[in-house]
């Protein structure tokens, strides 16, 4: 039983090598070069054949992979969201179920966030990203209201203009006026009922681009450079207990010296 406790140990270290990291890491992305490539080619097309043959000895490859990890780490491997999503992903585009194999297959090229897993960097930009949503949302909702409140001052000021002749129009032109999309034109519609209509364009604009867009930014960087400070405290407390640990075994050769 130890003998098999220190297979399964011996095992679940190379799996997390960083030269099987590297790789799985190395396939991923050929794997996602090929489901690209498959897009340009018909099923009579040879190349065709061919990019499906290796596109199979990749996912027998990932199969290996995942049956090798699930060996090593048992009901271990699935507390893991990232093995629960890998697995999900290559057992499911290994099944012969059709149209919804095709589907999986195509998420397969998903396979890139693998590169988030085995990156700490990139880690902590998620976890970042994660805590940031709580303010993310609260600026979401401010966005809302001010989109709310323009639209029925345009909808009051402009009754006879094309664009605000309701809610629905007001808030369709407004996100149009938002997204850049052809906004001066959609001034300049409304200018020919309302010339003042232009204050109320840009108002609307500076608000939403230039004070709504800064909190966003404001509120994601607040959450990396949080995130930021914690990597820096966890590789500061693990270097401390690295020393420590020395500064132990230091003393405990010194005490047989001794």
């Amino acid at each position: 039983m130890r003998r098999l406790y220190k297979r399964e140990s011996k095992l679940a270290q190379i799996m997390e090598s960083n030269i099987v990291h590297g790789i799985v890491g190395c396939l991923v992305l050929i794997n996602a070069v090929i489901l690209a490539a498959l897009t340009y080619c018909t099923p009579q097309d040879p190349m065709h054949q061919y990019l499906v043959m290796v596109d199979r000895l990749i996912l027998g490859f990932f199969l290996a992979e995942i049956g090798l990890r699930l060996w090593a780490n048992g009901v271990l491997f699935f507390r893991s969201p990232w093995n629960v999503f890998d697995f999900v992903i290559i057992v499911g585009s290994a099944l012969p179920l059709g149209f919804s194999s095709q589907i999986l297959r195509a998420l397969r090229a998903l396979r890139l966030f693998y590169f988030i897993e085995v990156s700490a960097k990139m880690r902590h930009v998620v976890q970042g990203f994660y805590k940031a949503l709580p303010g993310i949302s609260n600026v979401f909702v401010l966005m809302l209201i001010l989109f709310f409140t323009f639209s029925i001052v345009g909808v009051l000021l402009f009754p006879n203009a094309p664009r605000f002749t309701d809610m629905g129009s007001a808030l369709h032109t407004l996100f149009q006026v938002l997204s850049g999309d052809d906004w001066y034109n959609v001034l300049r519609d409304v200018l020919k009922f309302y010339p003042y209509a232009w204050l109320f364009f840009y108002t609307f604009y500076v608000v939403m681009v230039f004070v709504i867009l800064n909190l966003f930014i404001g509120v994601v960087v607040g959450a990396l450079q949080s995130a930021e400070d914690e990597l820096d405290q966890h590789e500061d407390f693990d270097i401390a207990g690295a020393f420590k640990d020395v500064q132990k075994r230091l003393k405990a050769i010194e005490s047989k010296l001794e």
